[in-house]
C-alpha cells in the first residue's frame, strides 16, 4: 500500500508539472492568463505568462504585442522595442496584419516616449494613424501624439493635436487639462479657463482642472475665486497615490507648507519626482535657496521637458546666492521658450541680474524694453527712473 501510495503521489506530482489532462499548455490560454494578470496590474506575472505562450510559438504577434506592453511597464523599454519591431511589416495588406501592425507602432511609440525619444515616438504614433483599420485606438494615440508634440516643445502643434482629440471625444478629461495647461503656460488665460471648466461641468472630481483653474485665477489676480476653487478641491475624494500627490499642491497653494512638504515628499517616494519642484518652492519660503536650488536641479532631471517657470524660480535662488552667471543661464533658458506666463518675471529678472553686476546700461536699455511690454508694472516704472537718475540721464 505504501508503495503503491508513492507511486500515486509521483503520477499526481508529473501530472501537475507537465500540465497534461485538461492542464495542457496553449499559446492562446497562456496569452489569456497573461492578460488577466496585465489587466489586473501584475505585469511581472504577465510577463512570465508571455514568455511561456512565446516558448510554444516564439513568432506569434499578438503574444509579441502582449509581451512588449508588460514590458514597457515594467520600463524594459528596449526588449520591448524588440518585440514590437518584430510585429511590424511594412507590406502588410490583410486587415489581421494591419491591426496588429496599428497596436505594435503604438507600442513602440509609447516605449520610446518612456526612454525620452520624442522625435522617433512621434513617427511611430503617427505611422499607426496612417492604419485606417481599428480607430477606436486613433483618440488614444493622437493624445499620446499630442504628449510627443508637447515634449519636443512644439506648443502650438500639440494645442492643435489635443483639439483633434477633442474633436472625436468633446469631454475627454486629460486631453482638456492638457489643452488648458498649455494655453495657460501660453499666457491665454481665458482659453485655459473654458477648458478646465468643461472638465468641472462634466462632474468630473479632477485635481488637474481645479488646480489648473486656481492657477488661472490667480494669474488673473482673482485671488477670492482662487481660493475658492482650493476650498473644493480640498472635498474631493482620494482614489490613489496621484491624488494625494495632487492634494499635496492644493496644501501648498492655500500656504499649508507644514502638510504640502510632508505629502510631497511622500510623493518622490511613489514615484512623483515633480514633487521636486513644490519641495524646491516651500525650501525658497524658508529662504534655503542652496537648498532648493537642489530639489529644482532634481525636478528638471527628472521631468520629460522643463518649463519657463522652474527656470525663472532657479534664476532667483542664484540671484539670492549671488551667483550672476548661474542666474544668466536660467533666465536664457527660460526665454527661450517664447511667450509663456512666466515671461514677464524672467525679464524682470535679467534686469536684477544687471543690476547686481552694476551694469547699470544694460539694465536702463532692458528697462526701456520691459515698460513698453508691461507698461502696468509701477514698481518697475520707479526703479526705471532710480537708475536713469544714477546714469544722469536726467
Amino acid at each position: 500500500m505504501k508503495r503503491r501510495l508513492l507511486l500515486l503521489i509521483g503520477l499526481v506530482l508529473a501530472a501537475v508539472l507537465c500540465g497534461c489532462g485538461k492542464d495542457k499548455m496553449t499559446v492562446e490560454g497562456e496569452n489569456d492568463k497573461g492578460l488577466g494578470y496585465y489587466k489586473s496590474g501584475d505585469y511581472e506575472t504577465a510577463r512570465e505568462y508571455f514568455e511561456r505562450a512565446l516558448k510554444l510559438d516564439s513568432k506569434n504577434k499578438e503574444v509579441l504585442n502582449n509581451y512588449g506592453m508588460a514590458l514597457i511597464q515594467l520600463k524594459e523599454n528596449d526588449l520591448a522595442l524588440e518585440q514590437f519591431a518584430a510585429v511590424i511589416n511594412e507590406s502588410a495588406t490583410s486587415q489581421k496584419a494591419l491591426k496588429l501592425n496599428k497596436f505594435a507602432y503604438r507600442g513602440q511609440g509609447i516605449a520610446y516616449m518612456q526612454k525620452l525619444e520624442f522625435e522617433k515616438a512621434l513617427e511611430s504614433f503617427v505611422a499607426a494613424l496612417t492604419i485606417n483599420t481599428e480607430s477606436k485606438w486613433n483618440i488614444d494615440i493622437t493624445y499620446y501624439k499630442a504628449n510627443a508634440l508637447e515634449c519636443l516643445g512644439q506648443t502650438d502643434a500639440a494645442i492643435d493635436t489635443y483639439t483633434e482629440v477633442l474633436s472625436m471625444d468633446e469631454d475627454n478629461i486629460p486631453a482638456l487639462c492638457s489643452r488648458g495647461n498649455l494655453y495657460r503656460e501660453k499666457g491665454e488665460i481665458d482659453k485655459a479657463i473654458r477648458d478646465y471648466d468643461q472638465v468641472m461641468s462634466a462632474e468630473k472630481e479632477e485635481y488637474k482642472a481645479y488646480i489648473g483653474l486656481y492657477s488661472c485665477y490667480r494669474d488673473k489676480g482673482d485671488a477670492d475665486n482662487a481660493a475658492k476653487i482650493l476650498e473644493r478641491a480640498c472635498r474631493l475624494k482620494i482614489s490613489d497615490n496621484e491624488d494625494k500627490y495632487l492634494l499635496g499642491q492644493v496644501h501648498f497653494y492655500q500656504k499649508n507648507y507644514t502638510s504640502a512638504k510632508i505629502e510631497m515628499e511622500n510623493a518622490i517616494e511613489n514615484g512623483f519626482t515633480e514633487a521636486n519642484y513644490f519641495l524646491g518652492e516651500i525650501c525658497m519660503e524658508e529662504k534655503d535657496f542652496e537648498k532648493a536650488v537642489e530639489y529644482f536641479e532634481n525636478y528638471r532631471a527628472s521631468i520629460i521637458t522643463t518649463s519657463p517657470t522652474v527656470c525663472n524660480q532657479e534664476a532667483v535662488c542664484y540671484l539670492e546666492l549671488f551667483d550672476y552667471d548661474k542666474a544668466q543661464q536660467m533666465i536664457d533658458l527660460g526665454l527661450s521658450f517664447g511667450a509663456s506666463s512666466a515671461r514677464q518675471q524672467l525679464l524682470r529678472n535679467q534686469i536684477a541680474v544687471y543690476e547686481g553686476r552694476y551694469d547699470f546700461v544694460s539694465a536702463y536699455m532692458a528697462f526701456q524694453t520691459y515698460i513698453v511690454e508691461f507698461p502696468d508694472d509701477a514698481t518697475a516704472i520707479e526703479e526705471y527712473k532710480f537708475v536713469k537718475k544714477r546714469l544722469g540721464y536726467e
